[in-house]
């Protein structure tokens, strides 16, 4: 058994030299001191490290499955478009065509400081579709009743009628030429059946190339606009937000005449019920929010004035807006954030997801287009702790914009084209015996380091003493 642990002793790779045999010196004590501190600081910077988030980045082709689709979220005010014909229109490269949309789409009246004036919107007479009578279904009438009314008389005829039917026209719009004829022949209808004396309706128009800031006044923002005053105003005051009755009903005849039947009745009933009738808000701006689906290839969406059954004055409308936001994909939740800061690999930015958010866009040319151009790209985070398939995207995007005087329809338009590269950001943890490994070479490299200088110092020294004493051969 002796023999057995003295052959094993001579396996020793660290032998021990005697206390005895051995020096303590100042240098050698100062050389250990410094060489303690360094092994600390260099284990606690080691330590740091394998702890902190490490990722690594690759460029792919996109990924995404054919036929996928992207979520567009907005929230855009434009303080001079009335939510009565405010439209929003997407198209993209494919030749997809969506015009009109409001499924997920909520329009909300404000004023012109962009503070909220009514409740959100939900007939869309944008969409309506307007039957009218033949042509030269009725002869034209110059009876006097018909004469258009001016601002000078404007206020004492609604105060002679219980409800006044008011046709807010242009001369020069095709619909309003449509309807002429069928509103000379209901307002000669309406004059025989109820007379002035009677004093419960009258159906009379207003032109607006002639009376241009009364129309505006009444916030008129299509021709024909057809308005129901009683009591001589055609405001609404519900709970404080003010509104105005608009008629959307057909314009035929037979549809009038029983309109006009219908208003006859609720004479002396303010704000009753009649068919055909809508409550529109009294302010000149709209907040247009919500979210479109669309295809990921390059496409665009329209925000303008636009109906089936209304002209516009075009060089009269003003799109100037700001962007609450306006964003791509789905707006990261709290946890999904701090991991986004945590893997991006630039860091976030407080507009990293969302570079128009709170920008403010005008123009005092009423004539002008406002064009934003959006590049997209596709950021997959993958955290090392949930599988891949949990991994989310984050979409950033670069913004131009431009404005400039259009001879078309003014509008306000986002074009939007995504990257087809992909980056994906995948964590990674280091392993543990890659911590305990590099901890040992800091050890041992310190020491063996801190060893050699000690040597070099101890051996300059006696050289020094030596020549002093001249026992140098």
């Amino acid at each position: 058994m002796g023999k057995t642990l003295q052959k094993l002793q001579k396996l020793d790779f660290f032998r021990k030299i005697p206390t005895d045999l051995t020096e303590a010196t100042f240098a050698g004590a100062s050389i250990s001191l410094f060489a303690a501190v360094s092994i600390i600081l260099l284990l606690g910077m080691e330590l740091s490290s394998f702890l902190r988030v490490q990722t690594s980045s690759e460029m792919v082709v996109d990924r995404s499955a054919q036929g996928d689709l992207l979520r567009i979220s907005f929230n855009i005010s434009f303080p001079s478009l009335s939510c009565e014909f405010a439209t929003l229109d997407v198209s993209d490269a494919l030749g997809t065509k969506r015009l009109n949309l409001t499924k997920t789409i909520r329009k909300l009246p404000i004023g012109q400081d962009l503070n909220r004036a009514g409740y959100y919107q939900h007939e869309d007479v944008s969409a309506l579709h307007i039957e009218y009578d033949a042509f030269g279904a009725h002869n034209m009438s110059d009876a006097e009743y018909s004469t258009p009314i001016t601002h000078d008389h404007f206020k004492e005829t609604l105060s002679s009628y219980s409800i006044s039917v008011i046709n807010f026209y242009a001369p020069w719009c095709h619909w309003c030429q449509r309807l002429e004829p069928t509103w000379e022949k209901v307002a000669q209808e309406v004059h025989k059946r109820y007379p002035e004396g009677d004093g419960r309706l009258r159906f009379a128009k207003v032109d607006c190339v002639a009376e241009q800031a009364m129309c505006q006044e009444h916030q008129v923002a299509g021709y024909p606009s057809i308005r129901v005053f009683r009591a001589g105003h055609d405001e609404i005051n519900l709970h404080g937000v003010k509104d105005h009755e608009a008629y959307i009903g057909d314009r035929t005849y037979d549809s009038l005449l029983a309109f006009a039947e219908n208003l006859a009745v609720s004479a002396g009933q303010p704000h009753h019920y009649v068919r055909g009738v809508t409550r529109m808000a009294k302010t000149s701006g709209c907040a247009l929010s919500g979210f479109v689906l669309v295809k990921k290839v390059p496409g665009s969406m329209h925000f303008l004035a636009k109906s089936p059954s209304h002209t516009f004055d075009y060089s009269t409308q003003n799109l100037s807006h700001v962007v609450n936001y306006f964003y791509f994909g789905s707006k990261p939740s709290p946890r999904r954030r701090a991991e986004l800061e945590k893997l991006h690999p630039a860091g976030l930015t407080d507009d990293w997801a969302d570079k128009l958010a709170g920008h403010e866009f005008y123009s005092h040319n009423q004539k002008a287009t406002f064009e934003h151009y959006l590049q997209v790209v596709r950021t997959t985070i993958e955290p090392a702790h949930r599988p891949r398939e949990n991994s989310y995207d984050a979409y950033e995007y670069t913004a131009h914009s431009h404005t400039y005087n259009s001879f078309e329809i003014p509008s306000a338009k986002f074009s939007y084209a995504l990257s087809p590269v992909q980056i994906i950001v995948a964590e990674q943890r280091r392993a543990w015996y890659h911590f305990v490994t590099t901890t040992c070479a800091v050890v041992g490299g310190v020491f063996t380091v801190a060893g050699i200088c000690d040597g070099i110092f101890h051996t300059s020294v006696k050289l020094t003493k030596k020549l002093e004493l001249g026992k140098q051969t």
